[in-house]
């Protein structure tokens, strides 16, 4: 899902400034994460009343990853 959400933030680079690219990719994190229902806690075995907030918290943390992953990027092709 990190992958998915490099890739989407990847275009979305190209309108925004680079303050906004963060803003943007978790944006885009946790619409993936309630569209196709992904909860990391839910994943763990631990449960909720409220999934609304595993689908967000997941979708903050797979944004960070994503930005993880593009600073490699950035790294390899210097």
């Amino acid at each position: 899902m990190s992958v998915v959400v490099e890739a989407l933030t990847a275009v979305f680079r190209q309108f925004v400034s680079k303050k906004a690219t963060q803003l943007v990719s978790m944006l885009v994190g946790v619409t993936l994460c309630f569209a196709y229902q992904v909860g990391i806690f839910t994943g763990l075995g631990l449960r909720s009343n409220y999934p609304f907030v595993d689908y967000f918290v997941s979708g903050i943390i797979i944004s960070q990853g994503s930005n993880a992953l593009s600073e490699l990027f950035k790294l390899r092709y210097k």
